[in-house]
């Protein structure tokens, strides 16, 4: 039989291979087969074969792509670990209020979670921005809301992190979002639907295992929590809003 295949969304594997090497091994151990990791060198790399691969890791609107138009069944997500969106204002004068975002123009990704993710905090506190202007990344948010083309902007968290200290200097954040609402995902294909109830319990217990405890240290990830029917659809509708 042929190696099953590992999947990981980018931004995580950008910092930390190593750990995801060693999870490799743990999946090898507990699948009794070996497991080859495809490390994807970005986004484009990853969107192209993901769909294809038997386990992925993947963010929550890579996620629900995979269950919903492939066939993939949900195992588990981190524990303790979400998603965010940062708002974003420019380098220059004292760290805005919130409350000026109401009906200010913002860049973002239009149609990614983290987008509707600000979008459901800012009214939550009563804030409705004006125009969403949509750009083709997450540094062209950052380079618009720095040059000044918008004054305001929204960014994945995660997207943030992985900026450059000088990056970083080009803006201010001024919130971070707290929605604890959407996550990434581990997912099994269909040809893994026979062990997906196995494999899910390894890794929920991953943290009770010699080996599995020390990987989790590899991997900077305090352990795996079982996904419920509920949390997902609450991520549909905050992707589809």
């Amino acid at each position: 039989m042929s190696p099953f295949s590992l999947a990981v969304c980018p931004h995580d594997t950008v910092r930390n291979s190593e750990g995801w090497y060693r999870f490799v091994q743990f999946l090898s151990q507990k699948l009794e087969e070996n497991v080859n990791f495809k490390l994807a060198l970005d986004f484009a790399d990853f969107h192209e074969h993901f769909n294809s691969d038997d386990i992925v890791y993947a963010n929550p609107s890579d996620g629900l792509q995979l269950l919903d138009s492939h066939g993939y069944t949900a195992l588990v997500r981190p524990i303790g670990i979400y998603d965010e969106a940062l708002l974003l204002a420019g380098p220059d004068g004292p760290k805005p209020e919130l409350s000026a975002l109401a009906g200010a123009r913002m860049a973002t990704i239009t149609s990614l979670l983290p987008t509707k993710i600000a979008l459901y905090t800012m009214k939550e506190k009563g804030i409705t921005p004006g125009e969403l202007v949509n750009c083709d990344s997450w540094l062209g948010v950052v380079r618009s809301v720095w040059g000044g083309d918008t004054p305001y902007g929204i960014i994945y968290r995660d997207a943030y992190q992985d900026l450059s200290e000088q990056g970083q200097a080009m803006v201010q954040v001024i919130e971070e979002t707290n929605c604890r609402c959407a996550f990434h995902v581990i997912c099994v294909s269909p040809k893994l639907a026979a062990q997906a109830d196995a494999l899910r319990n390894a890794l929920v217990t991953m943290a009770d295992d010699a080996m599995g405890k020390e990987v989790l240290g590899d991997m900077h990830m305090p352990g795996w929590q079982a996904v419920t029917g509920e949390e997902l659809d609450f991520m549909r509708k905050m992707l589809n809003s």
